[in-house]
């Protein structure tokens, strides 16, 4: 799905507008285009939080919005039961796909409930990166989870503890990933480096990932590790889904390269698995 540059930047705008209260210019769009956004609404799963930026433009000049998409969003909004971040990041069942790196978050789990000294907050954070980079990995869209991450650090960062959570990072080796998310805020909703003391570094690939993300194709159903028995041995159902499933996996090696490997990895033997069953 192919989207103009001004419809990149109007569906940046609202969004931004809907979670965190910050109105920049839209442009006026036709039917059609308006049309593409409302469904990248839904297949980001971020329709209440662009319903909620559209009521900021509701008197603007540049919003001319059909009725029909405004009645789409509305009948959406209908099929959404809420959730809190607690319910969408739970910290005591994320996972990594890498044995040996899963095996270091398992502790940090472990020895945090552990503890005396608790802090929810940053508990809550990790949790979000976490299922962020599974979701980026496998080909999931991860927008909202990029959002939800911004959200959640401008109503409790003041609480998280910023040094245990690079500490956490840098343990399960996630610190590249987490600033690459980082710097999707700060490339795509408004903040400043300031406000994600995990971001150490620019990262210069970070809007074209942005790109990326919001003309999201789902890779998720695009099985790599898809074979099926032939006369002739194990084929690949479909090469072109598997190369360019791959190469969205390998596109992420630099951030994560253990953890990169592992999600092909771990795809390719639960494939094989299903075939001897």
């Amino acid at each position: 799905m192919r989207h103009t540059s001004v419809q990149v930047t109007n569906f940046l705008h609202i969004l931004r507008s809907g979670a965190f209260d910050e109105s920049k210019p839209i442009a006026m769009m036709s039917p059609f285009k308006w049309d593409k956004l409302v469904q990248l609404a839904i297949l980001h799963h971020l329709i209440p939080v662009f319903a909620n930026g559209l009521q900021h433009y509701q008197h603007d000049n540049s919003m001319n919005m059909p009725e029909e998409q405004i009645e789409t969003i509305r009948q959406r909004l209908k099929e959404i039961s809420p959730k809190g971040f607690s319910d969408l990041y739970v910290f005591s069942n994320i996972q990594l796909r890498s044995k040996r790196l899963n095996e270091r978050l398992q502790k940090i789990i472990h020895d945090e409930y552990a503890s005396d000294e608790k802090s929810y907050e940053t508990m809550q954070i990790m949790a979000i990166i976490i299922v962020n980079i599974e979701n980026i990995l496998s080909g999931k869209s991860y927008l909202k989870g990029i959002v939800d991450l911004g959200r959640y650090l401008r109503q409790k960062g003041q609480n998280v503890d910023f040094v245990k959570l690079d500490q956490w990072l840098s343990f399960t080796c996630m610190t590249s990933m987490a600033n690459l998310q980082g710097n999707l805020l700060i490339q795509g909703f408004g903040f400043n480096k300031n406000e994600i003391p995990f971001v150490h570094h620019e990262d210069k690939h970070s809007q074209s990932v942005l790109i990326r993300a919001i003309r999201h194709d789902d890779l998720s159903t695009l099985r790599v590790w898809d074979f099926h028995p032939s006369k002739s041995g194990f084929i690949v159902s479909s090469p072109k889904s598997a190369i360019k499933s791959i190469r969205h996996c390998l596109s992420y090696r630099r951030y994560a390269p253990r953890e990169t490997m592992a999600t092909l990895t771990n795809g390719l033997v639960n494939g094989l698995a299903e075939i001897e069953e």
